[in-house]
């Protein structure tokens, strides 16, 4: 039981604790320039809002999310400043069909990512969602990245229950 709980913390630590070992940070940076490309972009200038459609490609430092479809949802409270690398006024991310998230050695596969600036909280939803790190992984139909908090939540839709798989090979990066 000792090892298990012990492989469970080096998987969390690798999770949590991404941007600290390795230097790659696993959520938005919002001094970074984000560059997004995809098939077509609408704005919703009433909404404060951009929607990129098809092959949509989001990329930010050493960050890229993958999706059908992303929204970018922008704080209207936030004044517009000239530099088009200034990416503070993003409030919400969702990232819609086929998400893929790679940061590092980590990997998120979704139906659905909301990423909300303000609580630095990432929540990924669908029928089988996977966090992997390394070789290990989670998976359920909800996970839940509270970076503020430090935390991971990872739930079930009570028909299909949370699945883990640690690997004791995979250990934080500074050790």
């Amino acid at each position: 039981m000792a090892k298990i709980i012990g492989l469970m913390m080096i998987l969390m630590t690798t999770l949590v604790f991404a941007e600290e070992k390795t230097g790659i940070s696993p959520d938005f940076l919002p001094n970074q320039p984000l560059q997004v490309t995809a098939d077509k972009m609408v704005v919703h200038q009433e909404a404060s809002m951009m929607e990129f459609v098809g092959n949509v490609r989001a990329v930010q430092d050493n960050a890229l999310l993958l999706a059908d479809l992303i929204k970018i949802f922008l704080d209207p409270s936030q004044p517009a400043t000239e530099n088009t690398s200034d990416t503070s006024r993003i409030k919400q991310i969702v990232a819609l069909d086929n998400v893929e998230y790679t940061a590092g050695d980590r990997q998120a596969f979704a139906d659905k990512a909301v990423y909300t600036a303000a609580d630095e909280i990432l929540v990924l939803t669908g029928k089988n969602v996977r966090l992997l790190t390394g070789t290990s992984w989670v998976s359920g139909t909800r996970i839940t990245l509270l970076r503020k908090q430090d935390r991971v939540m990872v739930e079930s839709d009570g028909q299909n229950r949370v699945q883990a798989l640690f690997n004791p090979e995979d250990k934080p990066a500074d050790q």
